[in-house]
This record gives C-alpha cells, sequence and structure tokens, in this order.
C-alpha cells in the first residue's frame, strides 16, 4: 500500500470526495506535455497490476503493469515514439489541501488517433527485462544478482542489499547450473523471486522490487463501499510445498506435520539445484514457512476505490456482521471511476486429491542430444582489480558426455593506466649572437662595429615516458597449468579488448572438466568491470556440471617481503605432505514435536549444539 496521510485516509472513506487525475507526457528528448483531468476522454482511463494467475494464487510471479488513455490531444502520434507516460491521482483533503499519489510510470507502446482524440496504451518498466540472458554459468547472492539483471535491462533497483536479504533465503549465495531454461532476465527475475517466496513488480517510481504477500491488514472495505461482490466461503491455506529435485528428476515433497491445506508445486527452479543437499533442503523448509502464511479468502468486489491500494495487501472485508481478510492479486484502477479488485484462491478440501497427486510428480527435464552443439556461457559479477600476483578471472566447469573436443573463446574489456618514468636528455640549438668587434689593440672602434655570431647551446629537456603495461595470461586445464601457450599483450593507457582463445582437445568421456584463466601484471595498472569478462566454452557432446563434490578450491597470496642488506639467505627449504582424509559423518537426531499453542505468537526457535573433541595424545582441543 502507497504510504498516505491521515487526512487522506479519512476523506478517501467519505460518501462523497473531490479528486482529479494528471499526467505527463515524456519525449524521448524528455520534452514533457502536461494533460489535465479535463483532457481526459471519460470512462476511458484505467490501470490494470496483477500478482498472480486468474484462478491460483502463486509465487515468483512478474507481471507487467498496463496502462490504457484516451485524450484530447493534438500531439503527432508519431512523435510518441521511445515515450513515456506518468499518472498522478490528487485527493482534496478536509483542510482543502491537495495529496498527490503517484500511479505509475509507463513506456507507451501503442498510440492511436481518430480526429481530436489520442489513444494511447502501454506498460510499466517490466517490459524491459525481456531481453535476452546469454548467462548459463554464474552465482550470487539475489540482491548481486537483482543488481545485475537491472543494470542490464536499464531499470534501477528500488531496494537496498538489508530489504532483500530480510526475505527467506535472502543471505544465501544462489547459483544456475549449465542446463537451465532461463531465457530472458525477465526468467531470471521469477526465479529469484520464487526463491525468496516473494513476487515481482515495478513500482509507482519505476523501480524493480520484490514484495511478499502482506501479514497485516492495510486497510478495510466496508459494505456501503462496494458496488457489487462475490466472496468465497471457504479459505485458501497452503501446508506443503513440492519442488522437483534436477538432479534426482523427483519432486521432493515439504510439508507441515498437519498436513491438510493446499500445496503449492514450484516446480524446477534452476537457482536451488547447485550445493549440498541440505543446503537444497534447507531452502525448502523456509520457503514452506513462508508460504504457510498466506491464509485468506478469495473475492471479487466492485468498489469506489483507494488508488493507494496495490497488489499483494491485506484487505478486512466486512461481511454480514463479520470481517474476512483476502489478499489482493488484481487490481484494475478506472479513472475517474469504479475500481476492482480480485484476490483468486483454490479450495483446499476440492483440490486435496489434486494436492495429493502433486506430491508424485517427476519434473521433466530437457536430456542433452549427443550430437548438440552446447555452449557453456560465463559472465563475471564482480570487478577485478589486476595486480602482479595471477588473478583467476574467468572459471568454468563442464561434463563430456564421451570423448570430444571443444573451444574456449573470451572477450575481456580492459581499462589500463601506464606507468610513467621521467626521462632527462640533451638536446642542442644554434643560437646567433650579436658580438662587439675589437681592433687589434683590443679596443673598440669609434663608431663601434658589431657582427653576428653562432654559438651551440646545450639544454636538459625533460619529458615522461609512458611504460606499456604487460599482461601475461595463463591457462589451466583441470588443475594443470599450460606451459606451453602463455600469451603475452603489451597495452598503453586507455580502454582495450583481449580476445582469447584455446582448443580442448581429447576430452575424456564422462569425466568432470574445468577451465580457468589467470591474469597478472608485470607493470602497470589494470581493472576488469562487471560483467565486462565474458567466455564460453563450445562443442558436440558437453553436458552440465553435477553437484557440488565437496571440493573447496582457495586462493592465497602474500605481499613482497622486503629483505635487509644485513640478512644474508644461504639456503632455502621447504617441505609439504599430500594425503586424503575422509571426515567422519556426525549425525546429531533430535525430534522436536510440534508447537500447539493458543494465546502465545511463537516467532523465532533456535537451539545451538556445540560439538568438542579431544586429541589424548596431544591434549589439543577441537571444536
Amino acid at each position: 500500500m502507497h504510504p498516505t496521510s491521515n487526512e487522506y485516509k479519512t476523506a478517501i472513506k467519505k460518501n462523497s470526495r473531490k479528486f482529479y487525475w494528471t499526467g505527463n507526457i515524456i519525449l524521448k528528448d524528455e520534452t514533457i506535455i502536461p494533460f489535465t483531468n479535463q483532457d481526459i476522454l471519460k470512462g476511458s482511463g484505467y490501470i490494470h497490476r496483477s500478482c498472480s494467475g486468474s484462478s491460483e494464487l502463486e509465487i515468483g510471479t512478474v507481471y507487467a503493469g498496463e496502462f490504457g488513455i484516451s485524450l484530447f490531444s493534438d500531439i503527432d502520434r508519431y512523435s510518441l515514439e521511445d515515450s513515456k507516460l506518468v499518472l498522478y491521482y490528487h485527493q482534496e483533503l478536509e483542510n482543502k489541501k491537495i495529496e498527490t499519489i503517484p500511479m505509475g510510470i509507463f513506456d507507451i507502446t501503442e498510440a492511436n488517433r481518430s480526429k481530436k482524440i489520442l489513444e494511447l496504451k502501454g506498460y510499466d518498466y517490466m517490459l524491459r527485462f525481456d531481453k535476452n540472458f546469454p548467462v548459463t554459468d554464474t552465482f550470487g547472492t539475489a540482491f548481486e544478482l537483482l543488481t545485475l539483471s537491472c543494470e542490464k535491462c536499464k531499470v534501477k533497483l528500488g531496494m537496498t542489499e538489508d530489504e532483500v536479504k530480510a526475505f527467506v533465503n535472502g543471505e544465501e549465495v544462489l547459483a544456475i547450473y549449465q542446463d537451465h531454461d532461463i531465457e530472458t532476465y525477465r526468467d531470471f527475475i521469477h526465479y529469484i523471486a520464487s526463491t525468496l517466496g516473494a513476487f515481482a513488480g515495478v513500482s509507482r517510481d519505476g523501480k524493480l522490487v520484490l514484495r511478499k504477500y502482506a501479514e497485516s491488514i492495510s486497510t478495510e472495505i466496508k459494505t456501503e463501499e462496494r458496488f457489487s461482490s462475490s466472496i468465497s466461503d471457504f479459505k485458501t491455506r497452503y501446508t506443503a510445498i513440492n519442488s522437483t529435485n534436477a538432479k534426482t528428476k523427483i519432486a521432493e515433497y515439504y510439508s507441515l506435520e498437519n498436513d491438510d491445506g493446499l500445496t503449492m508445486n514450484l516446480g524446477i527452479n534452476p537457482l536451488m539445484q547447485l550445493g549440498l543437499p541440505e543446503k537444497r533442503k534447507r531452502m525448502c523448509e523456509v520457503l514452506l514457512t513462508e508460504i504457510c502464511k498466506i491464509n485468506h479468502t478469495p473475492f471479487d468486489m466492485v468498489t469506489i476505490g483507494d488508488p493507494s491500494l496495490d497488489v499483494g495487501d491485506r484487505i478486512a472485508i466486512s461481511y454480514e456482521e463479520e470481517k474476512i481478510e483476502g489478499l489482493i492479486t488484481d487490481i484494475e484502477y478506472k479513472i475517474n471511476g469504479k475500481h476492482r479488485i480480485l484476490g483468486v484462491g483454490k479450495n483446499p478440501y476440492l483440490s486435496k486429491a489434486k494436492s495429493k497427486n502433486d506430491k508424485n510428480i517427476v519434473g521433466l527435464l530437457n536430456q542433452i542430444e549427443s550430437e548438440k552443439l552446447v555452449v557453456h556461457a560465463y559472465s563475471n559479477y564482480s570487478v577485478f582489480n589486476l595486480s602482479t600476483t595471477d588473478t583467476p578471472i574467468i572459471r568454468i566447469e563442464f561434463a563430456s558426455n564421451k570423448e570430444t573436443e571443444a573451444i574456449f573463446n573470451a572477450s575481456i574489456l580492459l581499462n589500463i593506466i601506464c606507468d610513467t618514468e621521467e626521462k632527462t636528455r640533451k638536446i642542442s640549438r644554434s643560437v646567433k649572437k650579436r658580438v662587439e668587434v675589437l681592433n687589434k689593440d683590443g679596443k673598440s672602434y669609434d663608431p663601434p662595429k658589431y657582427e653576428e655570431k653562432e654559438e651551440v647551446e646545450e639544454l636538459d629537456f625533460i619529458e615522461n615516458i609512458e611504460i606499456p603495461t604487460r599482461i601475461v595470461i595463463t591457462y589451466v586445464f583441470n588443475d594443470t597449468k599450460i606451459e606451453h601457450h602463455i600469451p603475452k599483450e603489451n597495452y598503453l593507457s586507455g580502454d582495450h579488448i583481449l580476445n582469447l582463445f584455446y582448443p580442448l582437445t581429447k576430452l575424456q568421456e564422462k569425466t568432470m572438466n574445468n577451465f580457468s584463466v589467470l591474469i597478472r601484471l608485470e607493470s602497470g595498472q589494470a581493472m576488469i568491470g562487471k560483467d565486462n569478462a565474458i567466455a564460453a566454452i563450445s562443442g558436440q557432446s558437453l553436458g552440465s556440471t553435477e553437484a557440488w563434490d565437496g571440493k573447496i578450491k582457495i586462493d592465497e597470496s602474500w605481499k613482497r617481503i622486503e629483505l635487509s642488506h644485513s640478512f644474508l639467505l644461504r639456503k632455502l627449504k621447504a617441505e609439504y605432505k599430500v594425503e586424503r582424509q575422509v571426515p567422519r559423518p556426525l549425525v546429531f537426531n533430535e525430534k522436536v514435536g510440534r508447537f500447539k499453542y493458543q494465546g502465545l505468537m511463537l516467532r523465532k526457535y533456535t537451539e545451538e549444539i556445540t560439538t568438542e573433541f579431544k586429541d589424548k595424545e596431544e591434549g589439543n582441543a577441537q571444536r
């Protein structure tokens, strides 16, 4: 719900009210053409927003807001290409002041003219996310992935990092596997929102935001405020979720102890597949907790309207001397007219049979055809500041289903700042001077005589010489450095493109492979911006990566240690030992019964377990 003053909340509930609508058309060259309420054709304007389907409540939705309006205007419709429209609602308060509510920013996609009337239609910025999603391998927190999507699609993110972390799974590191079905950034945002138990939309000021269904009531709609209404005789509530595991190809079922409600089928979420099974289970269980908070009565009504309401709001509805609670999943604001609000949901009793059948759903996965050309793409999500030590900037993991070959290609945008050194060199120049001529006795003539004499002068010329920055590239295939091919490049200050190529031959059948690129500098400074290192490995019979095998790769470097002249290093010996250690699993089984309470709200339950092992021989305590 858009925040409003108490005076507005009082005025909007009155039987009569004074209000009006205005707007601005913003052309491509930023020219603003305002219009007033008198310019709007009566009954023509509307704004429609939704956060769920037409019959079932959903999470992870990415619906676009829509508008339509007809204006008495002589604007040339061809001048409206790439233009925007901004709408405002103005409510007069008791003190005669006007409170303005922004109703959204929309891209105009259609403009038609008939004599004096200009008909406009369009959508909010959600359509800008319908851009091709080229990345097949990346990871990061939800905030980092949302930020990357917004930067790519030229839409601002209307949330802080702390606000995103407040959602369930908001602090988890999310990653996508190679064979995902993400085609556009809009699909990508759908899976992010689904992982967080929320839905995505564009705010009234044109920014991407994630919201979850409200738990507290925003406002009450009484009988006298409704022109018509239809209220269900059941409550929609969820007690289970169903999420398909891409590795096992089985739908996993998570439920409350008392499983007598609906099951929400989350399908195959590419962001919840990689990592240990415990991580996936943890993410699904917190999603279950969030989804089980959804409890409302479906409804459909036409009201006198409140433009401050948004989809996802929880409202109270007075109905036959009782109050019920409903969630708004669809809302249509009629400009200068009635508003329709809708809250959809299934009947848990009629859907029980289908919900139980959902428990046995097996996810259908796209299998890699043996002769199909497969591309594993990579893009960096963070900035790299290169140094004199090897910095890994690209790492791609892939599987080969049979003996095959592949090709590695990369395009890296570099920003180079070269070191400079001061050099001094001698330059000579000839100077003509006027010199007085003396007689044989060494005396001046009367009158004096002069002659021109040429002399050579030497001057010191100081200049700053730019030292080219030298970049050394190292390829690492299956954790082994490729010593026979080490590309090197020299660059001057400025922006440059580094193109890399390497063939991968004799890939073994049914093996996991990894390919990395390390870069170091011999001088100067270099920076690779976010998403400026793009790479791909392409070939036939390449499969996706498997689940994490427990191996952790750590890169660590030390700064150069300067030794004093008095220290003499005679001989340096180093010893190392490599051994394979198998961790001993420690299993704790503890059952916590269902909490049953009345009148007590239990917000959080935390339990800490500390284990301590003691080495008898050395007496060292490990925790």
